[in-house]
C-alpha cells in the first residue's frame, strides 16, 4: 500500500494491527491479520466482513471490545482496542485473550457452582444449574452425567440436557462412559475414533452419535464415582486439549459437590421413608390395639356373663359361640403377625406337594359362600375355572396357595356390598398358572395399588375407616407368592371393582408317587377308648384342657409338668401315647423325645407346640415323633389324630 497523508506504515509490525477509516474500510494491516482473518484481504475490504462479531464504531474516544471469532472451526476470544489517530482514521490492535478469558470464566463458574451447591435443594436442580454454567465454557449441544450404582456393576443416568430428544433409557451394558470410567482418564473423540472403539470394545452410545465427544471420570480421593460428558453434533473439532484440561479441572471441583448432593438426597429419601414408617407404625399400633381389644372385650365380657346363674342356658350357648368366634378372630390376627415375622426373618419353608385343583376350588367356593353369609353381603359367588387346560393337579404348597386365595376372597367379600365375587384360574402359557379373585366392589385408587402390598398398609388409613383389619393380609400374600416362585398384582378402578391375580410355576406332579392323604373319621373316637395318654405340659390351664379332652374320648390321662417327671412315669406306667410340649423348663424338646424313645422305642409321640419352625418339626420327626398339633389345639383335631393313631396300630 502506497504511503500518503494520513496513512501509517504498519506492514512491518508483528502484532495484529489494522488502520481503518471511519466507514470501516481496511487501509493497511500487519501480516498477522491475514492469519487471524484466515483469508485474503483484498483492497477495499471492510472490517465488518473480516470480523463480523467486532462491533466497530467511529468515535473520538479510545474504546475496547471483546468478541468471538472462529479459526479453522475453533472459536476463540479476542479483545480489540480502537484508538482514533486522526479525525477520520482509527488504529485497531487485536489480541487473543482466549486463555485469560477462559481462566476468568472458570473462576466465575467455580464461584457460581459453589453458590448453587449451597442453594439447590435437590440433585436435579443442582445439575440444571451446573449445565447452564458449563455451557459458558464449552460449545455443547449435550451434557450428561452418569453415576455408578452401589453394586459398581453399571452406570446410571443422573442428568441429561440435550438439543435432541432422547427417548431411550441409558444403556445397561458396556458404554463409552463406562469405558472412560474404567480407563480412569479423560478423552476427546471424533466420529471415526468412536466408530473404531465401538467396534473394538462393543460399546453402546447414548443418544445420537456426536461429531465430537469429550468426557472425564469423576474422581474422589480413592474412587471413581461417575463420568461427565459433553458432545457436539455440528463441529468435529469443537474441543481440544485445552478444553479437556478445563473439563478435568472443573470436574475435580464438581465431584465433591455431586457426591455431597447425592448423599444429601439419599439422606432426605431415607428420612422420608423413616418418617413414613414411623407414621405407619403409629397407625398400625393404634389399629392393632383396636383389632385386639375388640375381640378381647367380647371374650372377657361374655366369659364373665356366662358364669352368672341368672343367665339362661340358651343365652349361655350364644355367649359361648361369641367367645369362640372372637377367639378365632384374635388367633388369626396373632397368626398373621407371627407369620409375617417368620417370612421376614427368612425361616419360612415352602413344602410342595400335589394339589387337586378341583377339590381346592370346591373348598374355596364353599368358604366364599359361608363368608358372604357371615358378613351379610348380598352378592353372588362364582367360579371361573379353565377346564380346557385339562390340568387336574399341580405341584405347589397347597396350604400356602389356599391361604393366599382365602385372604383374597375374604377381602373381596368385605369390600363388595353388591354384585359378585369370582374366583378361578387360567393357564396363560406352558410355564405358569394364574389364579385370580375379582369383585365388583369399591375398587382401589391408582396411587394405592402398589402400596397395599406393603405391611401395615390399607387403602383407608384414617382412624374412622369403615373396614377393619390389621393391614397384614396382602403383605403376607405377596411374600408367600414370591416364596413359591410367583408374583402378585392388582388391576382396579375406584368404584368399579378389583381383580387380584398371582402366578405360580406350572409344575405337573406324578400323582402316582404322591404322599398318603389322611382320611380322618371326625367325631368318631372309638379307637381311643381305654388308652392311656401321657400329657407333658407345664401350663396348668392347658393341662386341665387336654386332660378333659382325653377324658371325653374315654381314655385315661397321666400328666407331667417337667421332662424328668415324664421320663419317670414311662418307667412306672404302661403308656400308649404321649402329647409332649417341646418347650419345658428343664429340658429341650428334642432331647426329651430322644430319651423317651430310648426308654420306650415304640411309643407314639405327638408334639404339641405354640410356635415352632418347620425345620424343628422335621428334626423331631427324624428322631421318632409321630405327629404334631399346633396350639391353640382344637378338640376335634386332637381326637381325630389320636383316633387315626390307634386305628393304624390296631
Amino acid at each position: 500500500m502506497t504511503k500518503s497523508k494520513g496513512y501509517i506504515a504498519i506492514n512491518d509490525i508483528p502484532v495484529s494491527i489494522m488502520l481503518v477509516n471511519k466507514q470501516g474500510l481496511v487501509l493497511s494491516h500487519s501480516p498477522s491479520v491475514l492469519l487471524l482473518a484466515d483469508k485474503p484481504i483484498p483492497e477495499g475490504s471492510n472490517i465488518a466482513n473480516l470480523f463480523p462479531a467486532l462491533p466497530f464504531k467511529a468515535s473520538k474516544k479510545e474504546r475496547s471490545y471483546t468478541f468471538e471469532h472462529s479459526i479453522h472451526g475453533k472459536k476463540q476470544t479476542y479483545r480489540a482496542n480502537v484508538k482514533p489517530v486522526e479525525p477520520n482514521f482509527f488504529l485497531i490492535w487485536i489480541e487473543n485473550i482466549t486463555q485469560s478469558s477462559k481462566v476468568e470464566r472458570i473462576n466465575h463458574v467455580l464461584v457460581k457452582l459453589s453458590a448453587i451447591g449451597l442453594e439447590s435443594t435437590t440433585p436435579e436442580s443442582f445439575y440444571q444449574l451446573m449445565q447452564a454454567e458449563l455451557n459458558t465454557l464449552f460449545d455443547a449441544q449435550n451434557i450428561y452425567l452418569v453415576l455408578f450404582d452401589k453394586s459398581r456393576q453399571r452406570l446410571n443416568l443422573a442428568y441429561v440436557s440435550d438439543t435432541h430428544t432422547i427417548n431411550s433409557d441409558y444403556p445397561s451394558g458396556n458404554t463409552f462412559a463406562l469405558w472412560v470410567a474404567h480407563r480412569g482418564q479423560g478423552v476427546i473423540l471424533n466420529r471415526q475414533q468412536m466408530n473404531r472403539l465401538k467396534s473394538k470394545y462393543k460399546l453402546g452410545f447414548y443418544g445420537p452419535p456426536a461429531l465430537c465427544w469429550m468426557a472425564v471420570p469423576l474422581k474422589t480421593q480413592n474412587d471413581i464415582v461417575g463420568v461427565l460428558a459433553v458432545q457436539n453434533y455440528q463441529n468435529p473439532n469443537a474441543y481440544d486439549h485445552n478444553d479437556l484440561e478445563v473439563l478435568e479441572f472443573v470436574s475435580a471441583q464438581l465431584t465433591y459437590m455431586i457426591v455431597q448432593k447425592e448423599r444429601e438426597n439419599e439422606l432426605k429419601i431415607a428420612k422420608g421413608k423413616a418418617e413414613e414408617a414411623d407414621k405407619l407404625k403409629s397407625a398400625f399400633l393404634a389399629n392393632m390395639s383396636h383389632e385386639i381389644r375388640t375381640p378381647m372385650n367380647a371374650i372377657l365380657g361374655f366369659s364373665e356373663l356366662i358364669t352368672r346363674e341368672t343367665i339362661s342356658s340358651e343365652k349361655k350357648k350364644i355367649y359361648a359361640d361369641y367367645i369362640t368366634s372372637n377367639g378365632r378372630l384374635l388367633l388369626t390376627l396373632i397368626d398373621d403377625i407371627i407369620e409375617l415375622s417368620k417370612i421376614e426373618a427368612g425361616i419360612y419353608t415352602i413344602r410342595r406337594q400335589p394339589v387337586d385343583l378341583e377339590n381346592l376350588f370346591t373348598e374355596l367356593h364353599q368358604f366364599a359362600i359361608n363368608e358372604k353369609k357371615r358378613q351379610k353381603q348380598n352378592i353372588m359367588v362364582a367360579r371361573d375355572i379353565n377346564v380346557e387346560s385339562r390340568i387336574a393337579y399341580i405341584l405347589a404348597d397347597g396350604e400356602r396357595l389356599k391361604q393366599v386365595m382365602l385372604n383374597l376372597i375374604s377381602n373381596a367379600i368385605k369390600f363388595t356390598s353388591a354384585g359378585s365375587v369370582t374366583i378361578g384360574y387360567r393357564v396363560p402359557n406352558n410355564a405358569t398358572i394364574e389364579f385370580f379373585v375379582s369383585d365388583t366392589g369399591i375398587g382401589i385408587p391408582k396411587p394405592m395399588q402398589e402400596k397395599i402390598f406393603e405391611r401395615f398398609r390399607q387403602v383407608d388409613e384414617t382412624a374412622h375407616r369403615q373396614f377393619g383389619g390389621a393391614g397384614l393380609g396382602l403383605a403376607i400374600s405377596k411374600r408367600l407368592v414370591e416364596l413359591m416362585g410367583g408374583r402378585i398384582w392388582v388391576e382396579s378402578e375406584s368404584g368399579r371393582g378389583s381383580r387380584f391375580s398371582f402366578t405360580l410355576p406350572l409344575i405337573i406332579p406324578n400323582i402316582n408317587k404322591s404322599t398318603r392323604v389322611v382320611q380322618s373319621t371326625k367325631n368318631e373316637f372309638k379307637n381311643v377308648l381305654g388308652k392311656t395318654i401321657l400329657v407333658v405340659e407345664d401350663n396348668e390351664a392347658n393341662i386341665n384342657y387336654l386332660r378333659d379332652l382325653v377324658d371325653v374320648a374315654g381314655a385315661n390321662c397321666l400328666t407331667a409338668k417337667l421332662g424328668s417327671e415324664a421320663l419317670k412315669l414311662l418307667t412306672e406306667k404302661a403308656i400308649d401315647a404321649a402329647l409332649v410340649d417341646i418347650q419345658l423348663p428343664d429340658i429341650d424338646g428334642l432331647e426329651l423325645i430322644k430319651k423317651m424313645k430310648g426308654l420306650h422305642p415304640s411309643l407314639p409321640i405327638i408334639i404339641q407346640t405354640a410356635y415352632t419352625p418347620s425345620e424343628y418339626i422335621d428334626k423331631a420327626y427324624a428322631i421318632g415323633a409321630w405327629g404334631y398339633l399346633t396350639k391353640p389345639i382344637k378338640a376335634d383335631d386332637m381326637l381325630s389324630l389320636l383316633n387315626e393313631l390307634f386305628s393304624s396300630n390296631t
